[in-house]
């Protein structure tokens, strides 16, 4: 009986972690925004932005030159493909690196705030602890900033400066729809997907390191998904 409240206890240690490391990620990009008066995404990413898709989720595909990869959880398995629509994909690793004004990873890769071209200030506006591998919490060697169990949090930023954000997987109807125009999770239809009152969007896949289109927001494997707009 007690391994059970151990694990639980620990889950609930973690997550209360996480909240606290997205909230950090959200107030970072809203005073990068009230600092520049545009939103950090990468101008590669920038231009293929579109109506139909305005804003961006730096989800799960990891940028490696001009080859992109899954990223892979501390199992070793590939985490599900969560990615805005267009050819070019990165996960969290530059977003972080804008915020923290990087230009060099610290496995040697260039950012994309090659020159400090996306943060000229060289303002820090993120503080975050580094980890020592690709794998364990923490911003990893590649760059990017994975949540207490070990996974990437997904990061959606407003770029349409409309200050609402519609993230690649929650604006999904398969998961966030609840009947009659109504959203769960807090989220609002609109034409293009299930917003966010907010301009960037921060998750956790949570202690089961695992989501799903095919299951509601609030259900399944998305159940213990942590998130920041709640």
């Amino acid at each position: 009986m007690l391994l059970p409240t151990l694990s639980k206890a620990k889950d609930t240690a973690k997550k209360a972690q996480a909240k606290t490391e997205m909230q950090n990620i959200a107030g970072a990009v809203r005073q990068y925004i009230a600092e520049y008066t545009r939103s950090p995404i990468p101008s590669q990413v920038a231009k293929s932005l579109t109506m139909a898709a305005p804003d961006y989720t730096f989800g799960t595909m990891h940028s490696t030159g001009s080859r992109a990869r899954l990223l892979k959880n501390k199992g070793g398995e590939s985490l599900p493909k969560i990615a805005s629509p267009g050819r070019y994909q990165v996960s969290n690793a530059e977003l972080v690196a804008i915020l923290q004004g990087l230009e060099v990873f610290r496995n040697g890769r260039r950012t994309s705030n090659s020159n400090h071209k996306m943060n000229p200030r060289k303002v820090a506006f993120l503080n975050a602890k580094n980890a020592t591998s690709e794998s364990a919490p923490g911003v990893g060697v590649d760059g990017v900033y994975r949540d207490p169990w070990g996974n990437p949090y997904i990061v959606t930023v407003d770029g349409n400066h409309d200050g609402k954000t519609i993230d690649a997987f929650y604006g999904q109807g398969s998961v966030s729809a609840a009947g009659k125009g109504a959203g769960l999770n807090g989220l609002t239809k609109t034409k293009v997907g299930y917003n966010a009152n907010t301009p960037v969007m921060v998750w956790s896949f949570g202690p089961d390191g695992m989501a799903s289109a095919d299951a509601k927001g609030n259900a399944g494997v998305n159940d213990d998904n942590v998130l920041s707009w709640q």
